[in-house]
């Protein structure tokens, strides 16, 4: 297991994400970073290497991958780091301040342009 980028904070939310298969399962979060989470899939429904595209409490979709699996225990890496200002959002339970501030993240950020001649 690769070591961890950021360092994680405690939270307790609920979520869903939906696989590449189609597959929709409810998740609970147990802790948090900018890089990723850990969340509860005792019934393994999750696959190793697998995509998903992961709902936090009214936020996403975020992209990430299983990155690891311990029992119903899984580790998920996201292919885009959450915004410090979502994950304080988040750990607080301001589940609506969350949202905003992702919203305004993404109405923010940089779009590149090809002009073709």
């Amino acid at each position: 297991m690769r070591a961890r980028r950021t360092a994680r904070v405690g939270i307790t939310a609920t979520g869903s994400c939906r696989t590449a298969r189609g597959m929709q399962v409810d998740i609970e979060l147990a802790d948090l970073s900018a890089g990723g989470c850990r969340i509860e899939d005792p019934q393994a429904r999750l696959r190793l290497g697998e995509i998903v595209r992961l709902f936090i409490a009214g936020t996403g979709p975020h992209m990430a991958e299983v990155a690891w699996r311990q029992g119903g225990r899984v580790g998920l890496e996201f292919q885009r780091d959450l915004p410090e200002r979502v994950i304080r959002k988040l750990a607080a339970a301001d589940w609506e301040g969350a949202r905003r501030a992702m919203a305004e993240e993404r109405s923010s950020a940089i779009v590149g342009v090809r002009r073709i001649l």
